[in-house]
């Protein structure tokens, strides 16, 4: 309960800060996956964090903890940076109505992210420029396609660490961000089929028939890519010394990763977005 409380503050605290530096609509782009970046991030660099009691957009009448820092500011512009660069994608693959939206929405809140970051949206940019020139061409090889994400968010990493990070810390933002690529490959498959949009798993794999038949088909793989990562993103984290979040993070790590990857690989079509 206690890391849940703590988990759900910083969740929280990143769609605050994102609400006072960018407006409203942007704070639609809180997630978990950043939310779990934010918390590393925050105990790699020591950063105080103040838990606060406020109101909420969603609850206005109860309080809850807040986690409050100057760190938050900067995780809230990189989210939106990488949330503008994934709608940017999201046109680019005819994903529709919802992407042009967000693009455009995201558009004057991305060049303030972009003064705040600058060095995160030059790496963001041609890491996304050099993935979709590897997925246009067709990239086999599952390793060879998740390393242009995998490799952003551990180069992002050591941007906002700077002195601070070390093999072990880029380690573990590698690994994670290769999950979030091939994860997220995982539960879009079945629509990537039906548009023609490249998909590694349907690179790597083939003989797509639908979704339940080719996670069957493919269990055995599906399951030792998946957990093989997350155990290489373990093995970095147990080298590194936490302070503060630690126990919240080994629970993510051990826990909670591995149970989404055991619902991806019995899911029979595309998860709901979770909710906090």
């Amino acid at each position: 309960m206690q890391n849940f409380v703590l988990y759900r503050a910083f969740y929280c605290g990143l769609c605050k800060s994102t609400g006072r530096l960018f407006g409203q609509f942007p704070r639609f782009t809180t997630n978990y996956d950043m939310t779990f970046f934010g918390v590393f991030l925050h105990d790699c660099k020591t950063h105080d964090v103040a838990l606060k009691e406020e109101n909420c957009i969603c609850n206005p009448f109860k309080k809850k903890p807040i986690a409050k820092s100057e760190l938050m500011d900067e995780i809230a512009a990189v989210n939106i940076i990488l949330s503008y660069y994934k709608a940017v994608d999201g046109v680019i693959d005819g994903e529709g109505v919802k992407m042009r939206m967000a693009k455009r929405s995201l558009k004057k809140p991305f060049k303030k992210a972009s003064k705040i970051c600058p060095e995160v949206e030059r790496i963001t940019r041609e890491k996304y420029e050099a993935l979709r020139k590897a997925e246009q061409s067709g990239v086999k090889g599952v390793d060879a396609a998740a390393d242009y994400f995998a490799s952003m968010l551990r180069d992002i990493t050591e941007c906002l660490l700077k002195d601070t990070a070390d093999e072990y810390k880029k380690g573990v933002a590698y690994n994670i961000g290769k999950l979030v690529y091939l994860m997220d490959a995982l539960d879009d498959v079945d629509e990537d089929y039906k548009k023609k949009r490249y998909n590694p798993l349907i690179a790597e794999f083939g003989g797509y028939k639908n979704r339940e038949q080719f996670i069957k088909d493919n269990y055995d793989d599906l399951s030792f890519m998946l957990n093989g990562t997350c155990n290489r993103a373990i093995s970095d984290f147990n080298n590194i010394e936490f302070t503060q979040s630690r126990d919240l993070m080994q629970n993510i790590l051990y826990h909670g990763i591995r149970e989404k990857i055991k619902e991806l690989l019995d899911s029979k079509k595309k998860l709901p977005k979770p909710k906090i």
